[in-house]
């Protein structure tokens, strides 16, 4: 048995279990969520040239999009454990988006910058006449992540080396 198709398998196993211990007990605490962070107030800055309104959404915009062309660009490439890696780091920021979103009537979240900054969802949703249904969208952002964890396991079924793991022993 090739070593590296058993390490990648067993990293995509690691990253599953992680994708779903976070989304199933709601954990932001991890490192990735500071990468997440970083991309998501550099989406308001990048997307602000637009309007504020597209301001406020470029913050989960971007820290959606980021991982997404990472995981696209990985999966083009055929390098199918780079792009598990890629659906793991988004099923983290859908996972975010979902808890922000989630949050805009409470206002419960402790944001950068303190009281005197705005929630993002509250302003959004507010806007869209939505913020009765702040759960429904957060709800929707959730079970992104769990299409994700999905989406990973298609990922790594497709690498060349752990496919021989499961067809070694069948006949031609």
């Amino acid at each position: 048995m090739p070593m590296s198709a058993i390490l990648k398998l067993l990293f995509a196993l690691l990253l599953a279990l992680s994708a779903l211990q976070q989304l199933l007990h709601h954990q932001t605490w991890w490192f990735i969520q500071n990468v997440n962070l970083i991309f998501h107030e550099a989406g308001h800055l990048i997307f602000g040239i637009f309007g504020s309104f597209i301001g406020l959404i470029g913050g989960s915009l971007m820290e959606i999009l980021v991982p997404t062309i990472a995981t696209i660009h990985f999966y083009l490439q055929r390098h199918y454990a780079s792009a598990a890696f890629g659906v793991w780091w988004l099923s983290t920021a859908c996972l975010s988006v979902s808890i922000y979103a989630s949050d805009a009537q409470e206002r419960l979240l402790p944001l950068l910058g303190g009281d005197a900054v705005l929630h993002d969802w509250f302003h959004i949703l507010l806007q869209l006449n939505l913020l009765q249904h702040d759960d429904l969208v957060g709800y929707f952002f959730w079970l992104a992540g769990i299409l994700c964890v999905g989406l990973l396991v298609f990922c790594i079924n497709k690498d060349t080396d752990v496919r021989t793991l499961f067809h070694r022993n069948t006949l031609s």
